[in-house]
């Protein structure tokens, strides 16, 4: 179940980014405080287990979520 708008906005707020991986794309997008839209974070993945791998290495991060 995604997480509803205004949650999100709160999330922002406190200095969260939230990822999303773009599998038809093979990029990944991200939300900020300073932008609440999507916008392509990083792009070009050779494969979606490359993108899945920078998924996780950026999930690491503690204050990066995944939508």
């Amino acid at each position: 179940m995604p997480l509803h708008s205004r949650d999100v906005l709160k999330l922002l707020k406190k200095g969260f980014t939230i990822i999303r991986a773009d599998d038809l794309n093979l990029k990944i997008k991200h939300k900020t405080a300073k932008n609440y839209e999507w916008q392509t974070l990083e792009k070009d993945f050779k494969s979606k287990a490359a993108l899945r791998r920078r998924m996780d290495e950026l999930l690491s991060i503690s204050s990066i979520i995944e939508d």
